[in-house]
């Protein structure tokens, strides 16, 4: 069983914060390294979000709309392995690195 944190990049060098403008992939969806799950907003730009795992878009912990510290975590990509329960214990245990 496998899980992995997507979190929220730091695309520019004095940035804080950015919004999940919208997501491209659902939960329960599967997803491919490399694929644009979501589009993430900063001040003066919009940026595509890929996917550095492949595996399924198991949550989106954060919203559309949502603005959140980088490294903050945003979705859990997981194999089909992983139990409900496995996803909740991640998120509820994860620790940004920033």
């Amino acid at each position: 069983m496998t899980i992995h944190a997507l979190t929220m990049p730091k695309i520019g060098l004095t940035m804080e914060e950015g919004t999940v403008a919208a997501w491209h992939i659902g939960e329960g969806q599967v997803v491919a390294t490399g694929q644009h799950v979501a589009d993430i907003e900063i001040e003066k730009s919009t940026n595509e979000l890929e996917s550095p795992v492949s595996g399924v878009l198991r949550r989106h912990v954060v919203l559309e709309g949502a603005t959140v510290p980088v490294g903050a975590l945003i979705a859990v990509v997981a194999d089909a392995t992983a139990s409900d329960a496995e996803v909740e214990a991640f998120v509820s245990s994860f620790v940004p690195s920033v």
